[in-house]
């Protein structure tokens, strides 16, 4: 009778050591999983290789408006986002740090505009980055009611469009000082940088500088960080998808 008591004590004894283990496992494993995903969204582009092309620059102006040089405009939202991807743990490449223009680094073509363009497409492909932003600044003449920046991506890439979709959607939820900045779609963009670059890519025209409200933007310290910090949790965001 007292080893009867004891089989069945041993076997109810195994039985609630093994639910216990069960248990054990399903809490230990849902707290890595959550563990994984929150270090997942911070370290996320740790070691990506990502290329940042501030348009223009040099003799080459870009657009220009009241005073607002989007050359200027380009590199210093270009070096903002180099900084908050860097301290990130992303290898960031410029396609140029300083106000130059890149055209004396291949003799391609005969027009000046077109071999600084090929020089950074080369910059791009040959450092064969996880991806790359260029950035611009719209103008567009006369009359017209679109503003605010807006993402464009190669026809048939279906990652950059992806990866253009993520940005826009951050881009559009920014809110400055009580303005709504844009409700923007993402577009086809028929550039030389995007046409003739490999891999994933994006080209950002960050606003149009002869729209009042884009111009204040684009002179606003707080609100070019607001617009890097959107760019990067874009990136994110595409990363996680």
């Amino acid at each position: 009778m007292v080893i009867l008591c004891n089989k069945k004590f041993l076997s109810l004894f195994c039985s609630l050591l093994l639910l216990f283990f069960i248990i054990g496992s399903l809490i230990n494993y849902i707290f890595k999983a959550r563990s994984i995903a929150v270090l997942s969204r911070k370290d996320i582009i740790i070691d990506k290789s990502i290329v940042i092309d501030p348009g223009h620059g040099g003799i080459d102006r870009g657009a220009s408006y009241k005073g607002v040089i989007e050359k200027d405009i380009n590199l210093d939202i270009a070096r903002r986002l180099r900084s908050l991807l860097s301290k990130k743990g992303a290898k960031v490449i410029m396609t140029r740090y300083h106000d130059i223009s890149l055209d004396h680094h291949n003799k391609a073509y005969k027009s000046r505009h077109k071999r600084d363009l090929k020089a950074r497409v080369d910059i791009i492909n040959n450092k064969r980055s996880d991806l790359f932003i260029s950035i611009h600044v719209n103008y567009f003449p006369g009359k017209f009611r679109i503003r605010g920046p807006i993402l464009f991506y190669q026809k048939g890439r279906n990652l950059s469009k992806l990866l253009a979709q993520k940005i826009q959607d951050r881009i559009n939820q920014i809110n400055y000082q009580g303005v709504q900045i844009s409700q923007n779609n993402i577009r086809v963009g028929d550039y030389y940088i995007l046409n003739n670059t490999k891999g994933l890519g994006v080209l950002v025209e960050v606003g149009f500088l002869n729209k009042k409200i884009d111009n204040w933007l684009l002179t606003e310290t707080k609100f070019k960080d607001i617009l890097v910090d959107s760019i990067y949790q874009g990136i994110l965001d595409y990363y996680q998808k």
